[in-house]
């Protein structure tokens, strides 16, 4: 048994549909398909259709419901500008779709239980707990699960703690690892992996010129794409912006 898992695609079409595991028996996203990307309605559309497992992201529910996706101060702007296009863009039955989706899943596979959710066990949506956080050993504890598997940070790392392995595929479509490459997680027969691979980035640079955000926003997106970082300039307006 093979299962993909996949996490914040955030509306880039070009990475998923460069993703290479074509032999996988199921793919599992773990939430934000849309947000600062430009092609949000296509990447509903190819997870409907290919996801046999997927939870809701925080973009995903301030897409559906019209909330604030509580982003950190240097991306609020570029949230609120992208969700607008978002919304734009979308279908009723896109926003529909993002709306019906679960804050979390539990899954048995043979004998391994999962225990999907995009941010942490205790705030679904919106907690942020990275990787060598102690949080991590409240947020497994009481879990009925062998694997918890989370997104959110958009940094990929695999960590057992007490008897509960925690998993993170990273992004695949704003990796923030320093390299543009796209990530995701396989778990098969057992054994969990982490991976990366390229992805036509022109393709999703060329979308983000043609999306209703200002050119600022526009630079923005595409430097976060190809560093994993703001640039110092936009991170300290925005910050400035709101104090």
């Amino acid at each position: 048994m093979k299962i993909a898992i996949i996490s914040d695609v955030h509306a880039n079409l070009a990475a998923l549909n460069a993703f290479p595991e074509t032999d996988c028996d199921a793919i599992w996203c773990i939430g934000d398909l849309v947000g600062f990307g430009p092609r949000p309605s296509e990447v509903i559309r190819e997870i409907r259709n290919r996801a046999s497992l997927t939870v809701c992201g925080n973009h995903d529910f301030a897409a559906g419901s019209l909330a604030e996706p509580q982003c950190s101060p240097p991306f609020r702007r570029l949230a609120a500008s992208t969700l607008e296009h978002t919304r734009q863009v979308c279908s009723e039955e896109d926003l529909h779709f993002l709306r019906g989706l679960p804050l979390f899943r539990e899954v048995t596979v043979g004998s391994t239980r999962f225990y999907l959710v995009h941010a942490v066990p205790t705030n679904p949506l919106f907690g942020y707990c990275a990787e060598a956080s102690d949080q991590w050993t409240w947020e497994v504890s009481g879990l009925n699960a062998d694997i918890l598997v989370v997104g959110h940070t958009h940094m990929p790392f695999i960590r057992v703690v007490n008897q509960t392995t925690i998993i993170n595929p990273g992004s695949l479509g704003q990796p923030k690892t320093g390299c543009p490459n796209a990530c995701y997680a396989v778990w098969e027969d057992g054994c969990l992996s982490l991976r990366e691979y390229k992805y036509p980035l022109v393709d999703t640079i060329r979308d983000i010129r043609q999306m209703t955000v200002s050119r600022g926003d526009q630079d923005a997106l595409i430097s976060l794409l190809e560093t994993g970082v703001l640039p110092f300039s936009y991170c300290r307006a925005q910050v400035e912006a709101t104090a």
